[in-house]
């Protein structure tokens, strides 16, 4: 029986040998380490970093979570994560100077901490 496909299984390819492609430039593993060691001294920071952003997560329950997305939705707010920020923004106008001064110094206090444990890595 004849195959209704004719496949290109039984043609070989032909390689010729006295014509093998040549790189123009050749290295080591000497060579590759040390741009390894280069790239990596150009990704050192040069400067002191005094604050870092990342993401971090809280766990609310839903009705907060709802309250958050109702004001995202009146348009007061962008997105829930603006909410919370315009939300604390209020509480904090409404703290006492001293109770201001001790939170400006406990945010400080966790922000150098951050930035500790994040150069770190």
């Amino acid at each position: 029986m004849s195959s209704l496909v004719r496949s290109n299984r039984d043609k070989s390819p032909k390689i010729d040998r006295g014509h093998a492609i040549k790189p123009e430039n050749k290295f080591s593993l000497d060579d590759l380490n040390q741009n390894d060691k280069v790239n990596n001294e150009a990704q050192t920071p040069t400067k002191n970093v005094d604050r870092v952003t990342f993401y971090a997560n809280i766990r609310i329950n839903n009705h907060i979570k709802n309250k958050l997305e109702a004001l995202a939705m009146l348009g007061i707010a962008k997105s829930q994560k603006q909410a919370v920020e315009i939300a604390l923004d209020y509480y904090l106008d409404s703290l006492s100077d001293e109770q201001k001064r001790r939170y400006d110094v406990a945010v400080k206090t966790l922000e150098d901490r951050d930035v500790l444990q994040k150069s770190k890595k």
